[in-house]
């Protein structure tokens, strides 16, 4: 079944190292639970911000989830050191839009995606589903931080350890390119798992885009 998705709203951000400005103090004015946001955190919620979030339903995604966290778990267990209950709490995949759901009150439904190279085409897809099913605008995140110590030595999939993006999505009667045919825009290497969601942004000026469910 093929399904047409019209683009509401479309927003992207990177860097090559750590993006410096996600105006964190303006969007989480609480102190206490700013200083627990995660990189994946900040950057799905400066998004959603710049997208106009207004309470719709949520689909986020994560090839590498939070590595930072993680990391630090592996090295405490090898230096036989205490586990921070913090880190513990930021190594999952739904971090993030948990984080999210705690500022923004949010008592609808949030689904996280991952899916390795494919996950912003299954984030996607899953968006559409539920855009299809609940007959209203969903908001789709994909972000991912690789950021960590070393990450040199082995990071060969892309040219920016910080990168994300969002759409809030609508289904509608129309024909359109599909998602899979679309051209990349520019030059940027950007990690494969978060590809499709940024052909998306890109071409937004198309407005619309088909995509398999």
């Amino acid at each position: 079944m093929k399904v047409t998705l019209k683009i509401l709203k479309a927003e992207k951000i990177y860097a090559p190292v750590k993006i410096e400005e996600l105006d964190e103090k303006r969007i989480v004015p609480n102190m206490m639970l700013r200083r627990r946001l995660t990189r994946n955190a900040k950057i799905m919620l400066y998004l959603a911000d710049k997208c106009s979030y207004n309470n719709t339903k949520v689909v986020y995604g994560s090839a590498y989830g939070e590595l930072q966290a993680s990391t630090s778990i592996t090295e405490a267990i090898l230096r036989e050191k205490q586990i921070s209950p913090t880190l513990f709490q930021n190594s999952v995949y739904n971090t993030a839009p948990s984080y999210f759901s705690l500022l923004h009150s949010d008592k609808d439904e949030i689904i996280t995606v991952s899916a390795g190279k494919n996950t912003s085409y299954e984030a996607l897809r899953t968006a559409a589903l539920q855009a299809l099913i609940s007959q209203e605008p969903v908001l789709c995140v994909v972000t991912e931080c690789i950021n960590i110590q070393r990450i040199e030595e082995v990071n060969t999939c892309s040219s920016y350890l910080e990168a994300g993006a969002a759409v809030v999505i609508d289904v509608i009667e129309e024909d359109a390119t599909k998602i899979s045919e679309l051209k990349e825009a520019d030059n940027k290497k950007i990690m494969e798992s978060l590809k499709h969601i940024w052909w998306v942004v890109e071409n937004k000026n198309g407005e619309k885009v088909s995509i398999e469910l």
